[in-house]
């Protein structure tokens, strides 16, 4: 039992360790569409995990995706209802820590 338990742990922490940082649960002020397939949005007070230079947007890249659209439309019902949400960041937008934080997961709060 131990052994699937520790095997359980093991499998979840890779995942964990692929994202810089969380947002802190925010509400969404602005969504804008960009069509090179990316959307921006606006959450004042959103940490910035990964030091990205400019932190005017946060960006969902690949919205065209299966997995894009699932979040794209997460972050439209959180605009739209007033909800909080939290976003798993990853990388930033130009590299390094250059450009604007890139969103890899949304939760709804």
């Amino acid at each position: 039992m131990k052994l699937v338990l520790g095997i359980i742990f093991l499998s979840f922490s890779s995942s964990v360790l692929a994202y810089d940082g969380w947002s802190g649960a925010n509400k969404v002020t602005s969504v804008r569409v960009y069509p090179n397939d990316q959307v921006l949005i606006t959450m004042p007070g959103a940490a910035n995990p990964k030091g990205c230079s400019e932190m005017g947007y946060i960006v969902l890249r690949n919205a065209d995706t299966e997995a894009g659209k699932r979040q794209y439309s997460a972050l439209l019902t959180a605009y739209a209802s007033g909800k909080k949400v939290n976003l798993a960041l990853t990388d930033c937008s130009g590299g390094g820590t250059t450009g604007w934080p890139l969103i890899e997961q949304v939760w709804l709060s």
